[in-house]
């Protein structure tokens, strides 16, 4: 499976949607978390839609302590099967700062 190295935030904008087309999703929803602030070098971080609603796209950012951009590695970012989470497994790789977090969005919206 081939890896993807670049800035997360460069990866993550791939995904957004803008406002203008956000109006024409029924229930648009931005769902966030973020993993605790440490130095392991993986991550795993699934964030879930609410129950009525499916995931139209996702994204994600390796962050320092001020949120500030890391270089990170993303080896799986990717929705769920069924539509529920979007769903990141990632590195960190940047030499300035050994501790991180990862967070992840899900953009949900309703499904028919």
């Amino acid at each position: 499976m081939p890896q993807i190295k670049a800035f997360s935030l460069a990866l993550a904008t791939a995904a957004l949607i803008t406002p203008a087309a956000s109006a024409q999703l029924a229930g648009y929803e931005i769902v966030a978390q973020v993993t605790a602030y440490d130095a392991t070098v993986s991550k795993q971080l699934i964030v879930n839609c609410p129950k009525d609603k499916k995931v139209t796209g996702g994204g994600w950012a390796a962050l320092d302590k001020t949120d500030a951009i890391l270089e990170g590695q993303a080896t799986t970012s990717q929705p769920a099967y069924d539509g529920s989470h979007w769903m990141v497994n990632a590195k960190n790789q940047s030499s300035f700062s050994p501790k991180w977090k990862l967070k992840v969005w899900a953009i949900c919206a309703k499904a028919d």
